[in-house]
């Protein structure tokens, strides 16, 4: 099984609500989670779509969270964290795997004050037995 990209999560969370939000991302988005967690306000959203690459998807994020009007705008700036977590599946090949986040597109996460957390998802057992030629049970 081959390393790979899976997507790239926007979380945040807040004192505050976070709805104006979610309403200004409107269809761009998929919401993964809006509600309370751990005492605060917790929104997650993957981007609708497909894209190719995490580069591509963060400045896609970049490009919501800058085209916010400025209510929303300031509820953004106001969260106690803005998250971009970019996940991967690991695999057995190849033997290195790389993807490249630009400098400019770290330029702007920092610009909208988020971070870059970085998820490696262990093979799901599904996987591990499509890459031994076993079946799987959407294959029976």
């Amino acid at each position: 099984m081959e390393v790979r990209y899976l997507n790239t999560d926007l979380e945040i969370e807040s004192n505050h609500d976070l709805s104006k939000i979610v309403e200004e991302f409107g269809e761009d988005v998929m919401v993964l989670h809006q509600g309370e967690i751990r005492g605060y306000q917790h929104a997650s959203f993957e981007i609708a779509g497909s894209m190719n690459g995490a580069n591509a998807v963060i400045n896609y994020s970049c490009s919501l969270v800058e085209g916010l009007p400025k209510e929303a705008r300031m509820i953004w700036d106001e969260c106690c964290s803005r998250i971009l977590d970019i996940g991967y599946e690991s695999g057995t090949s190849p033997c290195s795997f790389r993807s490249e986040i630009r400098a400019s597109t770290i330029q702007r996460v920092a610009e909208i004050g988020a971070s870059i957390v970085i998820t490696i998802y262990p093979l799901s057992s599904e996987s591990e037995e499509s890459a031994l030629g076993k079946p799987t049970s959407d294959s029976k």
